[in-house]
């Protein structure tokens, strides 16, 4: 039998902190469409995020889209919004909450860094919603959907 931490364990435990980018573009017609990335483990549909490191969360984000999704842009330096991750590592439950920025792409690279362990591929707001298993970012992105177009503030290059 494996023992769990107990709930006030888990409660009381520092979450680790992740960043992750909202890569997005306009088509051709002015709809807005993200780009998402497959997971290395289990190949879902996910946005470019890890750990911050050394420097700031927007800006992290930012690394993660070119190591990931191989794009460059204008990132916000305000998250539109956190959505959690747990993960059962053996007997350690882990906390993960990763705070999401927008990134509006300028650059699609045909060459990056984990080009030969993801999957990239531009989708419309009702398809992303579809794909996306994970039930907190989908509530974040339908959240980024329907807010974001009120306005782009705080974008500047990285």
């Amino acid at each position: 039998m494996i023992m769990l931490p107990s709930y006030d364990t888990w409660r009381n435990r520092a979450a680790t902190v992740q960043s992750a980018a909202i890569p997005y573009r306009r088509d051709a017609a002015g709809n807005l469409e993200v780009l998402l990335v497959t997971s290395r483990r289990k190949a879902r549909w996910v946005l470019p995020k890890g750990n911050v490191r050394a420097m700031l969360p927007h800006s992290s984000a930012a690394r993660e889209a070119f190591e990931e999704a191989g794009v460059l842009g204008a990132i916000s330096d305000v998250a539109i919004g956190t959505y959690p991750l747990g993960s059962n590592a053996s007997v350690s439950l882990e906390l993960v909450k990763v705070h999401a920025f927008p990134l509006a792409v300028n650059s699609v690279l045909q060459i990056w860094p984990e080009m030969d362990m993801r999957e990239r591929r531009w989708h419309s707001s009702s398809e992303a919603i579809k794909v996306i298993k994970d039930g907190a970012l989908r509530s974040l992105m339908k959240h980024f959907f329907k807010t974001f177009c009120e306005g782009e503030t705080n974008i500047r290059a990285e």
